[in-house]
């Protein structure tokens, strides 16, 4: 398949900016001005001005007061934390609005991911939404911890250093970590004891979409996706600058983190500035043995030293906006169930960090972002986007004052969009999606080959309204080449130069919102989703020193001790899955149900085969060198497909006592089975919840239990993992200090300093969760 060179590529994207900026063809825009206010008149500030169907947005002032440009007859929706939100169709002839929201009431929350700017509960596939004071309260140092209690979310856990989310049973390879509509590119879908370069301090509301969202992000949201949105690249002009500074304290690890972010604006250029600096000893647990038999009350090599600096600046005009965003990560983490018990340390001595016999990761990632939007570029068109990231990663894990192995990830993706006028009652998009991914693995213990990773695809979105019936329809054209470096039958033996695997993939999903009456819907949503395996899948050969294993790709077969290539074909996996959501979002009572089903043929896990590394020497005698001998009891784990079949239902309900007090319970549960009638491995259990808010004028509170049910539902050579409970609570105080607004919070979670096992995680007899914790920050604005 020919390439598009470089040259090229940067030729296109001159182009697109030519164009964002022509002006030969006009829109017939107006500005509208407005007040937005509560029932006594007093102005709401930060509430939002949305243009519907569009990225546009604008902020109110101290005031209330906003100003937009924005088309004849467009919708602008109105939006506050802690109100109903309003629709109003702006007219040319009433220019001047006065708008009044109510307490109380669901807002409706924008959905970025779902590429035609719908809302949370307008969408046919179940979707939550973390923003505000509530992202803010559950926000930990990993994306998975700070997303483990929405319903149908787990995490895999590997310690509080790298923790990634499972949707319904799902993860790796099927959940797709986004930043701002992009992959986040870092080799976190390879192996659990990878973190995600995304962080939720710094984000503006982290989306959760359940069940395949292929369309818009290709074969790996298989599973899903986790969109953490920022805004590095500014998409809305301010009346005033606005600077936020946070910092916080946790005991549990001594943790401490400082957190700064920076918006404004001045006639039509806006910047963005942010970042944080986080540094964290071992987490205190409750007192266990692990699987050495050693007693601890320590996570050891669970510290964290991360920073982050990330700047970006757009100008946006009447006709569109174009913007770009430079980053900058850098993190240090240890890498937990991986010490030597008879060194002592200090828990509070930083200088224990890089002693040589930890075992420990650096990550540093440098990022470039391109977004840019044309409004009616010409007749049919009313969108015209472009998103672009180039990402350089580079991830090495460090044993004995050693790099063991080193993880570089060069990733470029690109994302263009034609949103469409209405046709026939049909409004929607087209796109082409360009993915193109040079992954190296270096060093003895690179468990992955070289590979590099080509895709294209093709993809439309549609909707239509009958009635109070919502129709949406999706479909998606995927070509997938991965090109691998020489493999190896064993340790040393090279198998062959190269090798190349080409994958054509069809998606396609059809789903209805049925508003039966004013507050209460039903969603069917239909999909059948196709996914190529990923490199990591196909190729992986080698020991895996942080999960203490073995892996061994679908390339591979096992006989008599020695490794040989296998004769089967890798094949897609296809899921056909169907999701049945019921939601009731007026009144004082709102909740909302899920049931899904989902049929995955050639469904593609990790097994373990109940060998050792010690019986993968064997067939090679003399070859097994001493190093490898140092890892003989690691476990053998091979990749294998067979047909699987997941289910499972979630609930969420929230009952107002009054306008300040509210209670809310949530379950989630899944079952996932291959059928054969084994159990797939590592399968959260269920869990359930119950909490209690209090949201008055300056106080707010929060009071939460959580159950972790025992899951006993497990695959052959795996453990049963007992059930814990989680005692969580919060308060928060606002208050103002001159011409700061400041906000002090305390938090406590695990308040019953319970001991709890994660099943899901690869060492979870290593790796409990934290024990009690004590959080206490203070956040600023001005």
């Amino acid at each position: 398949m020919r390439r598009i060179p470089v040259l090229r590529r940067y030729s296109l994207l001159s182009i697109f900016v030519g164009l964002a900026f022509n002006v030969a063809a006009q829109e017939q825009t107006q500005r509208y001005t407005g007040v937005v206010t509560d029932p006594q008149g007093q102005p709401l500030k930060n509430a939002r001005v949305h243009i519907h169907g569009r990225q546009q947005y604008v902020y109110a002032d101290e005031q209330g007061r906003f100003s937009i440009q924005a088309p004849a007859n467009a919708e602008l929706h109105i939006s506050a934390a802690g109100y109903g939100d309003s629709f109003i169709t702006v007219t040319p002839a009433q220019p001047q609005l006065n708008i009044n929201l109510l307490p109380g009431g669901v807002e409706r929350i924008v959905v970025a991911a779902s590429g035609i700017h719908k809302y949370n509960l307008e969408m046919a596939t179940p979707v939550s939404v973390l923003t505000g004071e509530e992202l803010s309260r559950r926000t930990e140092p990993t994306i998975g911890e700070t997303l483990k209690y929405e319903p149908g979310v787990h995490a895999n856990y590997y310690g509080p250093v790298a923790s990634s989310p499972i949707i319904r049973g799902l993860d790796g390879p099927r959940v797709r970590i986004l930043n701002n509509g992009l992959d986040t590119a870092d080799v976190s879908r390879v192996g659990p004891d990878h973190a995600i370069s995304a962080d939720a301090i710094t984000a503006q509301q982290i989306e959760v979409l359940r069940g395949p969202a292929t369309l818009l992000y290709g074969s790996g949201a298989i599973g899903g996706v986790i969109n953490v949105v920022d805004n590095r690249i500014p998409r809305q002009l301010r009346s005033s600058s606005e600077t936020t500074l946070e910092t916080r304290y946790v005991d549990v690890s001594d943790e401490k983190t400082v957190a700064l972010n920076h918006e404004g604006s001045n006639n039509n250029i806006a910047w963005h500035f942010d970042g944080f600096n986080r540094d964290s000893s071992d987490y205190g647990v409750p007192r266990f043995s692990n699987d050495e038999g050693d007693s601890s009350k320590t996570l050891e090599n669970s510290w964290i030293q991360s920073k982050a600096v990330n700047g970006g600046v757009s100008y946006i005009g009447e006709r569109g906006l174009f913007g770009i965003s430079i980053g900058r990560l850098e993190s240090d983490y240890g890498i937990p169930g991986h010490h030597h018990h008879e060194e002592e340390h200090d828990e509070h001595d930083d200088e224990h960090l890089h002693d040589d016999d930890n075992v420990f990761a650096k990550l540093k990632q440098n990022r470039v972002s391109v977004a840019g939007e044309w409004y009616s570029p010409f007749s049919g068109i009313e969108t015209l986007s472009l998103n672009t990231a180039y990402t350089d990663y580079q991830h090495q894990e460090i044993e004995a004052g050693s790099i063991g192995s080193t993880f570089k990830n060069k990733a470029l993706e690109s994302r263009i969009t034609l949103e469409h006028e209405t046709i026939g009652g049909w409004h929607g998009l087209v796109g082409y999606h360009l993915q193109h991914a040079d992954y190296q693995a270096l060093g003895e213990e690179a468990f992955t080959p070289d590979s590099k990773t080509l895709t294209h695809a093709l993809f439309m979105l549609e909707e239509k309204q009958f009635g109070n019936l919502s129709a949406q329809l999706g479909g998606r054209i995927e070509r997938t080449k991965h090109d691998a470096g020489a493999l190896a039958l064993g340790h040393d033996d090279a198998l062959v130069n190269g090798m190349a695997d080409r994958f054509a993939a069809v998606s396609a999903s059809a789903g209805v919102v049925w508003e039966f009456v004013p507050g209460f819907s039903w969603a069917l949503a239909v999909s059948r989703s196709e996914r190529a395996p990923s490199a990591a899948e196909l190729y992986s050969n080698g020991a895996h020193i942080a999960t203490s294993s073995y892996e061994l790709g679908l390339m591979y077969q096992l006989h008599d001790g020695e490794l040989e290539l296998s004769e089967q074909k890798a094949k897609k996996e296809t899921a056909n899955n169907i999701d049945i959501t019921f939601r009731s979002f007026n009144g004082d009572l709102s909740f909302t149900y899920n049931f899904f089903y989902n049929k995955v043929h050639n469904y593609l896990y990790l097994a373990d085969t109940g060998l050792t590394m010690a019986d993968l020497e064997a067939g090679h005698g003399d070859e097994a060198d001493e190093e490898d001998h140092s890892h003989e009891n690691f476990g053998l784990y091979q990749y294998q497909q067979q047909d699987a079949t997941l289910y499972g239902a979630e609930f969420e309900a929230r009952y107002k006592l009054d306008h300040a007090q509210s209670l809310n319970v949530f379950f989630d549960a899944v079952r996932a089975k291959l059928d054969g009638g084994d159990y797939l491995p590592r399968i959260p259990p269920y869990k359930t919840g119950l909490g209690y808010q209090y949201n008055g004028i300056n106080w707010s509170a929060d009071l939460g239990i959580t159950r972790y049910a025992k899951q006993d539902k497990v695959s052959a050579n795996e453990t049963v993992t007992k059930a814990y409970t989680l005692l969580d609570a919060s308060v928060n105080y606002d208050f103002s200090l001159s011409r700061l607004d400041m906000s002090v919070f305390l938090r406590g979670t695990n308040l019953t300093n319970e001991l709890g096992f994660v099943h899901s995680s690869f060492i979870k007899a290593d790796a409990p969760l934290p024990g009690r914790a004590i959080t206490v920050g203070l956040r600023a604005t001005f």
